[in-house]
């Protein structure tokens, strides 16, 4: 339980962090600049995303199948260099920039590594240091960036409070590279040459999900229009609790993964199907000017719609386990696979419902494919357990 609640860690203090942090920035800078920061912040985000595909879930597998990791170095070497190389690109397309286009681009230069050192640090450790240390460092690095954050806002100006996050961060994580053993370039070649087949299909199934992601509010306002996009939106921070727990729940699973699988996936989706539901409830029993103030002028659509978010979350939340355990059930190629095919019945469900009916057509289809992933998830879980 005590590891369980040091893997929750990071991802609480991440969302806390996340939040301080832009109420910050956006005391201190005009509207274009925290436009700026916030597509930096959406840019850098790829790095949380990639790292366990690159060291977390690659590495989970060595040890579902018994065995030493001993490439964990060789895994975060590659995270590190491709996150270099990526904010090199970036810090070039700066220099050839202007304005807020540069200060975007500065921003994620310094953002992209930054995240992707703390974020593959934390795999590495869950693997090779244990939980307390996994979820102490990470949850540090997140809270002295806002601490680095408070000090711009009070001594620098609006441009370089934009940049404080990203620069704290690395600074962070250049202290966290100074004290790891065994980061070579050497291994950063091995991992991505000789050990491409370990993490290769989890990286396109992560570039397929967030493929998803982009594509559903420009999907929903191609067919309903920019109001319906913003009901989307406000669904997903009303349900932001469940989210927070889908979250904990899978980066636990896939950390420290479970001998008994059938009954984890029975606990795990019941609780968060209860969370779910509550959730859902909560937000139908809150007067209309507590929820407009939560979601804002989106409040009566979210209403007229909350039924179906509700469903979808509760799917969401039973496809989430299933597909997380899955992962050290089934080789790196099939799991990857399952992401893109995930993806494509979303993105197929969800065009064909904006298409016929519109915003509630477009959460439907989502919502039913989220149904459907879900028993096939457990139909597979069944079958190789």
């Amino acid at each position: 339980m005590l590891d369980r609640a040091w893997l929750a860690l990071p991802q609480v203090v991440s969302r806390l962090t996340s939040v301080v942090v832009f109420a910050l920035v956006a005391q201190r800078v005009d509207s274009g600049s925290l436009g700026a920061f916030s597509v930096a912040t959406v840019i850098s985000s790829a790095s949380l995303a990639l790292a366990p595909a690159l060291v977390g879930k690659p590495l989970a597998n060595l040890v579902a199948r018994g065995a030493v990791v001993q490439e964990a170095p060789f895994a975060q070497s590659a995270a590190v260099a491709g996150s270099v190389l990526a904010g090199s690109g970036l810090l070039v397309a700066a220099l050839v920039s202007e304005g807020l286009v540069r200060l975007t681009l500065l921003g994620a230069a310094i953002g992209v590594p930054a995240v992707m050192i703390v974020e593959s640090s934390f795999w590495r450790d869950v693997f090779t240091g244990g939980s307390r240390r996994a979820g102490g460092l990470l949850s540090l690095a997140y809270a002295v960036q806002a601490l680095g954050v408070v000090t711009a806002v009070l001594t620098l100006n609006s441009r370089a409070v934009v940049l404080s996050p990203f620069v704290t961060l690395l600074a962070v994580g250049t202290v966290i590279l100074l004290v790891r053993r065994g980061l070579t370039a050497r291994g950063a070649w091995i991992w991505f040459r000789h050990r491409r087949s370990s993490w290769l299909p989890y990286v396109l199934g992560v570039a397929a999900t967030v493929a998803l992601v982009q594509a559903i509010p420009v999907v929903i306002t191609a067919t309903a229009g920019f109001g319906s996009a913003s009901v989307y939106r406000a669904g997903e921070l009303a349900f932001g609790g469940t989210n927070l727990l889908i979250g904990i729940a899978t980066q636990s699973l896939l950390a420290r993964g479970t001998s008994r699988p059938r009954a984890t996936y029975a606990r795990f989706t019941a609780a968060l199907l209860v969370v779910a539901v509550l959730n859902g409830l909560v937000l139908a029993l809150l007067p209309d000017a507590l929820l407009r103030a939560l979601v804002g002028p989106a409040e009566p659509l979210l209403r007229e719609v909350l039924l179906i978010v509700t469903v979808q979350r509760c799917a969401l939340a039973v496809s989430s386990i299933g597909g997380v355990l899955l992962v050290t059930l089934v080789s790196a190629r099939r799991s990857g696979l399952l992401d893109v095919v995930a993806a494509s019945v979303s993105f197929t469900s969800l065009v064909i419902g904006s298409v016929l009916y519109d915003l509630r057509g477009a959460l439907g289809g989502l919502a039913a494919a989220e149904v459907l992933l879900s028993g096939m998830y457990f139909l597979l879980l069944r079958k190789r357990t």
